[in-house]
């Protein structure tokens, strides 16, 4: 699922599935987050070459069956944790 501007909460609560962000850049304060409720490993990725907390697209997942989620917020050119 591509994450779009509508959205504040994604909840995913089945299957393995991939939350991309939408781009970071120009919306500085922009707030997602992204729970796993379900029985799969949510990857979440990022557009193009942005970070989350440094770390590359695809380097933060969700564990199944953890109800794990993860807030991210916007600095303005990649994303950081909450």
């Amino acid at each position: 699922y591509t994450i779009t501007t509508n959205d504040y909460t994604v909840n995913y609560t089945s299957g393995t599935a991939t939350a991309t962000l939408p781009t970071a850049v120009g919306v500085a304060g922009r707030i997602y987050n992204i729970k796993n409720s379900g029985t799969g490993v949510i990857t979440i990725n990022t557009t193009s070459s942005q970070t989350i907390d440094t770390q590359v697209s695809g380097y933060w997942q969700l564990a199944a069956s953890s109800f794990a989620n993860i807030q991210v917020q916007s600095d303005g050119a990649n994303w950081i944790i909450l």
